[in-house]
């Protein structure tokens, strides 16, 4: 091979070589036969367009890492908006809802405290650590548990974060508390100002989440900023539903009032009854352990064991002498009639047993259904024992109320008999227990 053959071997395989990497190779001979010269030009034309492909690729597979890293990003948020939908939705109030919601967010964005400054006590009293302020409330989280840092970051910049909350009502937004005049973090800020999207007619605004990265920590990012605000827009959802199913609860609650209401005012001496007997079944369903969805059951079958009572005749109701036959099987329709008013509201479904059967009988001679022992349900049996103790000492168009004293006797010799013997000890247990003046008279 000639010199000139070398040189244009050489130019060409630097061509080839130029950014470090083999990506060809170009034979010198052929059988013993050297280079030709004509082909110097053809040889430069395909160094170029191998250089040129080069650079196509290398960009390939710069952009692919890009777009690697942006689907993983994405798939990161999906999978964290996955889970704070999960936990959100589990939550059963909107002060349970908004902790979860504000935690979750704080932890996708890792910052170090978050607070949320809205209006949510005009309706509801959030637990835990808060202040409350007006008709305003803040409550306070910390990366580390620790709410007493988070109160007193609170108190230190509380004029600064009201600010950035009040101007951040309709947009989410990536501000400083502080000036930051370091070159990397121009754009950034040390404050995520994200605003619940609004859930209730009745507020101007549900309020705003903030959350904040400390000195010690990288400022936020547009990514930490665009993550917080679909993460608060899903929630905002949750949120709107967890409210609403709220109201209806309130409304059923109104009606359920209504209800007793209505029955209590056929019968003068029963005034007051239902709520006293709800109240009782609570404090002895709470004295043997049941749980808070058991009590919630005997409060609304406390307050709806009577509602039958309604198709009641007046003059049988509000006799002020003995009952007949007639008379008496005619108001021991009403735990029946009680269960045919309930039913067709299927929010009720789980307080009908209760209702129906709390005048059965330990031994079985009670009525509707004549059931017998452990058969009745708990419910209808604890129910049965605050019925008869508020009837005992309640004066009725029959004969003046009885003193504590006499009403535990008579429950006393009633035990086994008509009552559950180990829950008349357990109330009576409980009434010992008691205070005077927490006693159920």
């Amino acid at each position: 091979m000639n010199a000139s053959h070398q040189e244009l071997l050489d130019n060409l395989l630097s061509l080839l070589l130029k950014k470090g990497q083999t990506a060809g190779s170009l034979q010198t001979s052929t059988s013993g036969n050297p280079f030709p010269a004509a082909l110097a030009p053809l040889a430069q034309n395909t160094a170029g367009a191998m250089e040129h492909i080069i650079d196509l690729f290398e960009q390939s597979v710069s952009d692919n890492r890009q777009l690697a890293g942006e689907l993983l990003d994405f798939y990161e948020l999906h999978n964290i908006a996955f889970v704070a939908a999960a936990q959100v939705a589990r939550c059963k109030s909107i002060p349970q809802a908004l902790h979860t919601l504000a935690g979750v967010i704080a932890r996708a964005v890792n910052s170090r405290y978050s607070f949320y400054l809205g209006q949510f006590t005009r309706l509801f009293s959030l637990p835990g650590e808060q202040v409350d302020c007006a008709a305003e409330t803040v409550f306070g989280l910390s990366k580390n548990e620790d709410v007493a840092a988070a109160r007193n970051f609170f108190a230190r910049h509380e004029s600064d974060l009201r600010k950035i909350a009040a101007e951040n009502q309709s947009q989410v937004a990536m501000v400083g508390y502080h000036n930051n005049d370091h070159p990397d973090h121009r754009g950034r800020g040390n404050i995520l100002a994200v605003p619940l999207s609004n859930i209730d007619p009745q507020l101007n605004s549900p309020g705003t989440l903030l959350f904040v990265r400390t000195d010690d920590q990288e400022p936020f990012a547009a990514l930490d900023m665009n993550a917080a605000n679909s993460l608060a827009e899903m929630g905002s959802a949750i949120l709107a539903n967890i409210l609403y199913a709220e109201k209806l609860h309130q409304a059923y609650l109104q009606t359920i009032t209504s209800l007793v209401r209505a029955m209590e005012a056929k019968d003068k001496y029963t005034s007051g009854h239902s709520t006293r007997v709800a109240q009782i079944a609570c404090n002895l369903g709470q004295f043997i352990g049941l749980d808070k969805p058991q009590l919630q059951l005997l409060h609304w079958a406390g307050l709806l064991h009577d509602i039958g009572k309604i198709g009641i005749r007046d003059d049988v109701l509000n006799k002020t002498g003995k009952l007949t036959n007639e008379e008496f099987n005619h108001i021991k329709t009403h735990p029946h009639q009680s269960y045919k008013v309930l039913e067709p509201i299927l929010a009720l479904h789980n307080i009908l047993d209760a209702v129906r059967h709390h005048h059965e009988h330990f031994d079985g001679s009670g009525y509707p259904d004549g059931l017998k022992g452990n058969d009745i349900p708990l419910p209808a049996r604890i129910l049965q024992i605050a019925d008869v103790w508020d009837a005992l000492t309640s004066t009725r168009s029959y004969r003046k109320a009885m003193t504590p004293d006499q009403a535990m006797d008579i429950m006393r010799r009633e035990a086994a008999l008509t009552m559950d013997p180990n829950l008349v000890r357990s109330f009576l247990d409980m009434m010992t227990l008691q205070t005077p003046s927490e006693k159920v008279l």
